[in-house]
C-alpha cells in the first residue's frame, strides 16, 4: 500500500482550469481532502511555524505550478509531486532562517548548496505523510460524519484511548462484539477516506 495518497488526474485537470464552477468545486474538495493532511505534517516537521501560513504558501505554489504546467502525471504521482513542494518549501524556509540568524558568518555556496540528507529520511517523510494522512482521516470522521455520539464516543475510548473491549463495552453498556463492529465500521470508513485521499 502507499504510503501517500492517490489522488484522481481529473481532479488534478479541474483544478488547472481557469476559475469556473467545476475548478472552484474542485478545490473545494481538494482543500477538504490535503489540507488537514498538510497541516498535520508541517506541524511534525516544523515545530516553529504556524501550519496554516505555511500550508498557504504552499497552495499558492502549488496552484502556480498546477496551472503552469509543471505537474506531469507521467513523470511522478501527484503525491510525490505535492511531497516534494511542501519539502523544497521548507527548506526555502529553513535557509531564510539561517541567512538570518547566522548573519555575515553565512556563505552564499552555502545557501546555495542542497542540504545533506540521510537516505533515511524518505522514508521518515514517507511515514509522517501516512501518519498525518491517518490521523486527518480519523478527526474527519470522528467530525464530520453522521456517526451516532455513541459510536464516536466507542471508537475514541477503545481505539484512541486504547481502552479493553470489555471495559468500553460496560462502561456503554454494549457488548464486546458491538464494540468490535463500531471499531471495523469506523476503520472502514477512515481507509475510504484515506483511500480517496
Amino acid at each position: 500500500m502507499a504510503v501517500f495518497p492517490e489522488t484522481s488526474y481529473t481532479l488534478i485537470k479541474k483544478l488547472s482550469a481557469d476559475v469556473t464552477s467545476v475548478s472552484e468545486a474542485a478545490w473545494v474538495r481538494f482543500f477538504d481532502l490535503y489540507v488537514p493532511v498538510m497541516r498535520r505534517f508541517v506541524e511534525w516537521n516544523d515545530k516553529t511555524r504556524d501550519p496554516d501560513d505555511v500550508v498557504q504558501d504552499v497552495l499558492v505554489k502549488l496552484l502556480d505550478a498546477v496551472r503552469k504546467g509543471r505537474y506531469d502525471p507521467g513523470r511522478a504521482k501527484f503525491r510525490s509531486f505535492l511531497a516534494t513542494v511542501i519539502r523544497n518549501h521548507l527548506v526555502s524556509l529553513y535557509r531564510r532562517d539561517a541567512a538570518r540568524g547566522a548573519g555575515s558568518n553565512v556563505s552564499i555556496g552555502e545557501l546555495l548548496t542542497e542540504p545533506s540528507v540521510p537516505a533515511s529520511q524518505g522514508d521518515a517523510l514517507d511515514l509522517a505523510w501516512a501518519r498525518a494522512r491517518h490521523e486527518a482521516a480519523v478527526e474527519h470522521v470522528l467530525t464530520k460524519t453522521a456517526l451516532s455520539a455513541q459510536s464516536k464516543a466507542v471508537y475514541r475510548a477503545h481505539v484512541l484511548e486504547g481502552r479493553p473491549a470489555g471495559e468500553v463495552a460496560a462502561e456503554f453498556g454494549i457488548t464486546k462484539g458491538n464494540v468490535a463492529k463500531i471499531k471495523f465500521r469506523v476503520e472502514g470508513m477512515v481507509a475510504a477516506l484515506e483511500g480517496e485521499l
